[in-house]
């Protein structure tokens, strides 16, 4: 891609080459560097820049000013100005010169490309409406696009496609009569109006925006809005672009209900598993629901994107689906596991894992599944994983499901506690269990009184 060029103008010599190294930095070409106003006439001739950067004080008889004057009518390129200072003369003088751009020094360099790509585009849409009118008229009378041009007061031009979307007449749309606020949808006119006042002061965001218009026969489009602020002649314009998106909006509302039904299968699907699971194994009736609840006020805690904590949700609410393969004689076994016993349990977390490999959920389900009973040091199965080759949703999981299962009765034991449970997490910290969600799980249940739910929905695990 060819580079923009730049023509430096500027009295300080070491100055000059510090911009030059800025602009070079930034992606652009600086062709040369001059210190006088004389001088960066004949280089703006000869080495066709694409925009000047001018001090306003130069050497020589001719100062900066004088120096952009000429150059922008000779040559037609954008100057924007340089100055270590700006009295109110000099800011009148160089405001006839039409200026694309006033920098004060010193400056950063993420200003110095702002202003720099504000002048190249103003300059470019000042060649669209002056100087090239003629040969982009028939892009813009063609464009699908609505788009207008207005003063403060009147709309100087509008296009066809602004003539169908609004359904007013060019003549119209023209007229003094035409109040473009009128045709803004009531529920959005307040909207509209402050975008408005922000791009007045400024405000390069409020160039883009969204709202409702009401056409001439009363349909209600939907359009996507872009708009600058422009100088000519000492007047202020607005041109418009407004693109009909009145479609894309349906299409969005039809995809998003969509997701909601699909949502909504995909939970009913997840209840349907655990409640498998938990009809099943009674001794551990609402094990998932509780663990849940801890790895999703963990995962609060932690402030994870919502996505991850939707996916653990969904992993914690089913991470002990491969129970479904352990015989139910060991399951509710009263006395002492052997290791025969322990054996035949610890292949659940796999069997979880073929069991939901294939649903396509969004998240890594399936993966937190197989790998909850993973432990940082190495020593937990299937895989034996390691520190962060384990899931961060699976090392969050891990905490809650022995906390959980500590502190409630099981068939081998009675309840332990939760301080026992505590203890555990604690005394393992950074061994067993990642020591980050071991933190902030004593967080929880130390400082912010976490407490389980009584309450158990028999037909909802969600």
């Amino acid at each position: 891609m060819k580079k923009i060029k730049i023509l430096v103008v500027e009295d300080e010599r070491i100055v000059a080459d510090d911009i030059k190294m800025s602009l070079e930095r930034l992606g652009y070409a600086v062709p040369a560097v001059s210190v006088t106003g004389e001088d960066a006439i004949n280089k703006a001739e000869n080495t066709h820049c694409d925009l000047v950067l001018m001090d306003i004080v130069l050497q020589g008889r001719m100062d900066g000013i004088e120096a952009a004057s000429i150059i922008q009518s000779r040559f037609d390129v954008p100057v924007v100005y340089l100055t270590a200072y700006a009295d109110e003369k000099t800011v009148e003088r160089a405001k006839i010169t039409e200026p694309f751009g006033y920098l004060l020094k010193p400056f950063e360099d993420r200003d110095l490309q702002t202003t720099i790509e504000m002048a190249l585009h103003k300059h470019k849409m000042s060649i669209l409406l002056e100087e090239s009118e003629e040969r982009y008229r028939g892009v813009v009378e063609n464009a699908h696009d609505a788009i207008y041009i207005k003063t403060q007061d009147d709309f100087l031009y509008a296009n066809p496609a602004f003539e169908k979307l609004t359904g007013w007449e060019n003549e119209e749309v023209c007229s003094k009569e035409f109040n473009f606020l009128k045709t803004i949808h009531p529920e959005d006119l307040k909207f509209v109006k402050e975008m408005e006042k922000e791009r007045k002061k400024g405000n390069e965001e409020a160039n883009s925006c969204e709202f409702r218009i009401v056409s001439n026969d009363e349909e209600i489009k939907t359009v996507e809005a872009n708009m600058i602020m422009i100088c000519t002649d000492g007047i202020v314009k607005e041109i418009g672009i407004l693109r009909d998106i009145s479609e894309r909006k349906q299409a969005e509302k039809e995809r998003q209900q969509s997701f909601e039904r699909l949502r909504k299968s995909l939970e009913e699907t997840v209840n349907a598993l655990a409640s498998a699971v938990e009809m099943r194994d009674p001794y551990t009736a609402g094990h998932q629901k509780r663990v849940t609840e801890l790895t999703h006020a963990i995962a609060i805690e932690m402030a994870l994107p919502e996505g991850q904590i939707e996916g653990l949700r969904l992993a914690s609410l089913i991470h002990d689906i491969g129970k479904i393969r352990v015989p139910g004689e060991i399951l509710s076994k009263p006395g002492k596991l052997s290791h025969v016993d322990f054996g035949a349990i610890e292949i659940h977390p796999q069997v979880g894992y073929e069991i939901l490999k294939s649903v396509e959920f969004p998240y890594p389900v399936a993966q937190i599944v197989l790998q909850h009973h993973e432990r940082m040091d190495g020593s937990g199965y299937p895989w034996q994983l390691k520190g962060e080759e384990i899931l961060l949703e699976a090392r969050i999981l891990a905490v809650a499901d022995v906390v959980e299962a500590i502190a409630s009765h099981r068939p081998y034991r009675p309840s332990l506690g939760i301080n026992k449970a505590l203890e555990e997490i604690s005394r393992n910290k950074g061994i067993l269990y990642d020591p980050k969600v071991v933190d902030v799980c004593l967080k929880l249940f130390r400082e912010k009184i976490f407490k389980y739910s009584r309450k158990r929905n028999k037909d909802s695990f969600i």
